[in-house]
Order: structure tokens, then C-alpha cells, then sequence
């Protein structure tokens, strides 16, 4: 009777690591199965067999499956806080690219994690191999070797003049492109946003989006915005990760054929 039941549970077993979704799950199965295999070689009289199965099968095996784990089992997002994109709101993350985010690492049975940095040090952590997929508001700078995804949302890069004085750009953002001489550069775009309220900057090139939520929260009144360069919002991703790179430019794809992504874009852009 136990050796039937025994067979049963590593057959329940193998099935449960086959059909997880989650990678960290499928791994605890297929350990959990090597025992088992390896309680059934001992009621077969075959100690020696069953040691070796729980030392490699359950012990080596699920040990190495648990540390490629350690990178293969998540997603990690460098991104820049951005309204509508790719926010904290409260205890979780929101936004129209955290949702494509969320909803590919789904995909690719991996979770997503999301680290809050400046803009200026993505491309670095990308290349690093410390990040996978740069996100926020990122359009490329001239000279950066950065995989770029397929659109998200179209947008532009404008010019927004408060007052007299020198022009603010965020650091490593598109903007500082087309920043004249004796521009000052800022770590964000909420410092940035902050130094046109005090009179600091006279103006400030940044994308459309930004500029929209400091009018609407009333922190900037522009008194003339000039169109800089038309952009989209776009995913980047890390220059070693080619395969992420295809499988979200199908994903996202796929997501514009179907009309979920116009969805997504009217729920979280309004």
C-alpha cells in the first residue's frame, strides 16, 4: 500500500512541476518528485539507488536550479518614476508600462522587479547586466547603444519657457541634447520641475508628459512651449539580452493587434 501511494505522489508531483507557471514552483516540484523517486527505490530494496537519488536528483539538481534562479527567475526594471508610465503608488507599483511589464514577465514566468534610479545611470546598469529592461519616460540620447522596443506611446520633446534665464534639462535624459550653452542639468524631473518654481531655470526641455502633469498640479505656468523633436515612449533593454529584446518587441505586438494596448493607454493616460 505505501509503495502504491508513494507512486502516486511522485506521478502528482511530476505533474505539478509541468504545469506551474512560476519557475521557483516548478523547481520545489521537481526536488519534491526526486524524493519521492527516491522513497520508491527504497521500498524496491535499493538503498543505494535511493541515497543517489535524494543526494543528486533532490539535493545537487535542485541547488543548482535554485541559483540559475537567482537571475533567471526574475525581471529587474531600472527605471525613473514617471506619472502615467511607471509609479509608487503606495505600496505597489502602477502605470501603463508597469502593466506591460507586469503582464510580460507573466509571460516569461519571471517576476519583475523594479529598482528607482536616475536616468543617467540606466544605460550604465544595462550594460552592466545589472538591470534587463530600462523604463520611465527613457527616449535615447545620440551615442547611447541601447535595444530599444518597439513604441509604446508617441509623445514630443518641447522647449517650456517660465521666464528669463538659462534653459534645465534632466541629466542623461533626451532634453540635454538640445540644451544650449550655460544650461544646468538636474538629477530628476521633479528637481527640475522644482527649480522652475523658484525662478532657478527660465525653462526646461523634457517630454510632453512632464510637462503636462506640472501644468495640471499647477507646479509650472509656461508662458511658450516650442515643439523640440517628435519621440516615443519606448522599453530598453540590456545589450546581452537580444532574446528579451525579440520576445518583447512580439509581445507588444501582439498587444496592439489585439486593441489592448490602446486600452492600456486610454485607462492610464485618461
Amino acid at each position: 500500500m505505501g509503495m502504491v501511494l508513494l507512486a502516486a505522489l511522485t506521478l502528482a508531483l511530476a505533474v505539478f512541476a509541468l504545469t506551474q507557471r512560476r519557475l521557483l514552483w516548478g523547481v520545489i516540484g521537481v526536488g519534491a518528485h526526486s524524493l519521492a523517486l527516491a522513497g520508491v527505490y527504497l521500498f524496491l530494496a535499493a538503498p543505494d539507488v535511493a541515497l543517489t537519488q535524494a543526494a543528486v536528483g533532490f539535493g545537487l539538481v535542485t541547488f543548482i536550479y535554485l541559483l540559475a534562479l537567482r537571475r533567471t527567475g526574475k525581471l529587474t526594471v531600472a527605471a525613473v518614476e514617471t506619472p502615467h508610465l511607471l509609479h509608487q503608488e503606495n505600496e505597489r507599483v502602477a502605470g501603463l508600462e508597469w502593466e506591460i511589464l507586469s503582464r510580460f514577465g507573466n509571460q516569461l514566468h519571471r517576476d519583475v522587479e523594479v529598482m528607482w534610479v536616475p536616468r543617467a545611470e540606466i544605460p550604465a546598469l544595462l550594460r552592466a547586466g545589472d538591470a534587463d529592461i530600462g523604463a520611465g519616460a527613457l527616449f535615447p540620447r545620440e551615442g547611447e547603444a541601447l535595444l530599444l522596443s518597439r513604441p509604446i506611446l508617441p509623445t514630443r520633446i518641447v522647449t517650456v519657457r517660465c521666464g528669463p534665464g538659462p534653459v534645465g534639462a534632466v541629466a542623461g535624459d533626451r532634453g540635454q541634447d538640445f540644451l544650449p550653452p550655460g544650461s544646468t542639468l538636474y538629477e530628476d524631473h521633479a528637481a527640475l520641475a522644482h527649480a522652475l518654481r523658484r525662478g532657478e531655470v527660465g525653462g526646461a526641455v523634457a517630454d510632453l508628459l512632464h510637462v503636462r502633469q506640472w501644468v495640471l498640479s499647477g507646479e509650472v505656468r509656461p508662458r511658450e512651449t516650442t515643439d523640440v523633436e517628435e519621440a516615443a515612449f519606448r522599453l530598453a533593454v540590456a545589450p546581452t539580452e537580444e532574446d528579451v529584446l525579440r520576445a518583447l518587441d512580439a509581445f507588444l505586438a501582439e498587444l496592439e493587434e489585439t486593441g489592448e494596448l490602446a486600452q492600456l493607454v486610454r485607462r492610464y493616460m485618461g
